[in-house]
C-alpha cells in the first residue's frame, strides 16, 4: 500500500474504537455459545494432544481455533463453552483491528471515529433482509460476518493479514513495471501466514491461489511476459502451504478416518438449495460492494489489489456453485467457505473505497452527489439486516 500522512486517532477515535471492541467480543461471545457448530468443534478442542503433533494434526488438520481454545481452558480453568467465546470473540476483536490499521494506512485524511465507525459497521452487516424472498436471512445468501462456525472465525483475520500484504506487492510490482523482485521479508510473512492459515481452515487458500495464478496469467497475457520472474515468486511463496493444503485434503476426503463420501460435480445442486434465486440471494450479498466497485471504477481508482479481492471471490463462487461432497455431508456446504472469506474482503475493500471517495482529504471542498446517497442507503440496509441477524440468532435462539 501506499504511505498516506496520518492523523491522530483523537479522544473520539479511541472511544470508538473501545465501544466497537466492546460490542464486537460481546457478539462473539454470544453467538458462540448459541452457534450450531460449536459444540462438535469444541469436543476436539476437549480431545486435542498437543504433546503428540503429529498424531494431533493427522486426527484434527486445521486444530488453530481449537488448539487456542484448549489454552485457554488450561489457562482459565473455565469450561469449554466460555474458552470458546472468549478465543471467537478475541479473534473477531483482532479482525477488527487489523482492518482498523491497514485502512488507516491506505487511504488518507481520515479521522479516527470515521474509520473506527466504519470498521464497526464493517464487522456486523449481512445480507439485506427481505422475508418474502427468503425467511432465512444467513441460509440461501451468506454473509461477510459468520458468527457460527469457529475456524472461518479464526481464519478470518490471517486470511485479511495476507490479502493485505500480497496486495501491496502486487500493486508494487505492477507500478515499478515488474524491474525489481517481490520483497523478501514480505514474501516469507506472507508463506507462513499462509501456513497458519491452513491450519486454520484451508477455505482461504482455495480461493487465494486460483486468483493470484489468475492475476499472473492476466499480467502474462496484457505485458507479454514482463511479469514472469515476479509470478515465479509468488509461486514459490505458495509452495509450503500448498503441501500443507495436500495433506489436508488427503486426511479430510481419502484417509481411514474420513467420514466424508469424496467430492462430485453438482452443479448449483448445494448452492440453491435454500434460496429461490442463486442470483438475487447473491445480488442482496453483494449490492454494496457492488455499487461502490462501480463507483470506484467511474472514477478511475480501482487498483490491482480490489482486482485480487474479486478474483478470490469468482473463484470461489465457482468452488460453491459447481462442487459438493458425495453422501450426508452434501448439505453442509464446506465448498462455500472460501466464497465467504472472498465475500468479507471485498466488502473490507468496499468500506475502504467508499472512506476514500467520501470521507478523505481529496473530497475537501466537493460535494458528495448522488453516488454518496445511494451508497450510504444501500450500507444502511446492509447494516439493518446484519442487526437482525445478531437477534435471529442470540435472542431468538436460532443456530445460523
Amino acid at each position: 500500500m501506499e504511505k498516506t500522512q496520518k492523523i491522530k486517532i483523537g479522544a473520539t477515535g479511541w472511544v470508538m474504537i473501545v465501544i466497537s471492541i466492546m460490542i464486537l467480543f460481546t457478539c462473539g461471545f454470544l453467538t458462540a455459545l448459541v452457534g450450531i457448530d460449536y459444540g462438535p468443534h469444541e469436543q476436539i478442542a476437549l480431545s486435542l494432544t498437543p504433546e503428540d503433533p503429529v498424531g494431533l494434526f493427522k486426527a484434527h488438520p486445521e486444530p488453530f481455533w481449537h488448539l487456542l481454545t484448549y489454552g485457554v481452558v488450561k489457562l482459565l480453568h473455565c469450561r469449554v463453552e466460555i474458552a470458546a467465546g472468549i478465543v471467537s470473540g478475541l479473534l473477531i476483536v483482532l479482525t477488527y483491528v487489523i482492518a482498523f490499521v491497514t485502512i488507516r494506512g491506505a487511504v488518507s485524511g481520515l479521522e479516527g471515529y470515521e474509520i473506527a465507525g466504519l470498521d464497526l459497521v464493517l464487522h456486523l452487516v449481512s445480507a439485506i433482509y427481505v422475508p418474502f424472498f427468503n425467511k432465512e436471512p444467513f441460509l440461501g445468501q451468506g454473509t461477510p460476518n459468520i458468527w457460527h462456525n469457529p475456524t472461518t472465525i479464526a481464519v478470518r483475520p490471517i486470511a485479511l493479514l495476507i490479502f493485505v500484504l500480497v496486495a501491496s506487492m502486487v500493486i508494487r510490482i505492477r507500478k515499478e513495471e515488474f524491474e525489481k523482485n517481490i520483497p523478501v521479508g514480505k514474501a516469507i510473512a506472507a508463506g507462513l501466514l499462509l501456513i497458519l492459515s491452513c491450519l486454520a481452515k484451508p477455505s482461504f487458500v482455495q480461493v487465494f491461489y486460483p486468483a493470484i495464478f489468475t492475476l499472473m496469467v492476466i499480467w502474462l497475457i496484457m505485458f507479454k511476459g514482463k511479469n514472469l520472474r515476479n509470478a515465479i515468486q509468488l509461486m514459490l511463496m505458495c509452495l509450503p502451504s500448498l503441501a500443507v493444503m495436500i495433506l489436508q485434503f488427503v486426511i479430510a476426503f481419502y484417509s481411514g478416518q474420513s467420514n466424508s463420501g469424496g467430492i462430485t460435480i453438482a452443479p448449483f445442486v448445494v448452492a440453491g438449495a435454500r434460496t429461490p434465486s442463486i442470483a438475487i440471494s447473491m445480488l442482496l450479498l453483494l449490492a454494496f460492494p457492488l455499487l461502490m466497485v462501480i463507483l470506484t471504477a467511474i472514477r478511475k481508482d480501482l487498483t490491482w489489489g480490489d482486482a485480487l479481492a474479486w478474483l478470490m471471490l469468482l473463484w470461489g463462487s465457482i468452488w460453491r456453485l459447481l462442487l459438493a461432497e458425495k453422501g450426508e455431508r452434501m448439505y453442509h456446504g464446506n465448498f462455500t467457505w472460501g466464497y465467504m472469506l472472498a465475500v468479507y474482503l471485498v466488502w473490507y475493500t468496499a468500506v475502504r473505497s467508499y472512506l476514500k471517495l467520501y470521507f478523505s482529504e481529496q473530497m475537501t471542498g466537493n460535494r458528495r452527489g448522488v453516488g454518496f446517497v445511494l451508497a450510504t442507503a444501500v450500507l444502511v440496509l446492509h447494516l439493518v439486516s446484519g442487526l437482525y441477524y445478531l437477534i435471529y440468532l442470540v435472542a431468538l435462539g436460532h443456530g445460523m
